[in-house]
């Protein structure tokens, strides 16, 4: 089901690395991360009040936690009408681990007691650190298998990335997120998918044979 990665491995560990480092920078308030937060989201908020803010109109519909999480079900059951059984269960199971680190990352890294919980914000962002979940397995399942010209794909790649960016933007204009939160959820959504997909390229047939389910792997 999941085209053969590229060897990068030192990517995931690098971005895996990068996010613990900004978790780390944003959770004690760091003056630079302040600075870049601030421009960014003074940027967006201006283009958001410009004429040409209503480009980010749909992306503040799809930046919804229920709205990621239905295309992620959607997702799953294309996989399984092209007879990825495992892949189908990968591909749920894989997104709701992704909800519980997720949560439980930022309440070990941003959750203090002050008089009562205090909890600062979410790092990664839950909705955006899935969307990137879902475009990095879009990319690699199905738009490496498509047969196009390279350019294309790489077109359909690039729009990914526009769209993940517009509701990047939105989250800011609407949740108030920082840009680091945003930066983090993309690096984090990168190195979950390269280890889960890296552990469905090499158990999936084990996974098939233990649950006795058929179908492609």
């Amino acid at each position: 089901m999941i085209y053969p990665l590229k060897k990068r491995r030192f990517l995931p560990v690098f971005a895996l690395f990068a996010f613990v480092v900004l978790s780390v920078m944003l959770r004690f308030s760091s003056s630079i991360l302040t600075l870049l937060d601030a421009v960014v989201s003074i940027g967006i908020q201006a283009v958001a009040t410009s004429k040409i803010g209503g480009l980010l109109i749909p992306a503040y519909f799809f930046k919804n936690f229920w709205v990621v999480w239905i295309a992620i079900m959607i997702w799953a059951v294309f996989l399984r009408l092209l007879g990825f059984k495992v892949g189908f269960w990968w591909s749920l199971a894989s997104a709701s681990i992704l909800i519980v680190i997720t949560w439980g990352w930022s309440l070990l890294t941003f959750f203090y007691w002050d008089g009562g919980p205090i909890m600062v914000q979410n790092m990664p962002a839950v909705a955006n650190v899935l969307w990137a979940f879902l475009f990095y397995q879009i990319q690699q399942i199905l738009v490496v298998r498509l047969p196009l010209l390279a350019w294309v794909k790489q077109a359909i790649g690039a729009l990914m990335v526009i769209a993940w960016l517009f509701m990047a933007a939105a989250s800011i204009v609407e949740y108030d997120l920082s840009a680091t939160t945003l930066v983090g959820s993309a690096l984090f959504g990168y190195a979950f998918f390269r280890v889960l997909a890296m552990l469905y390229i090499r158990q999936g047939k084990r996974w098939q044979q233990f649950f006795g389910v058929d179908g492609k792997i």
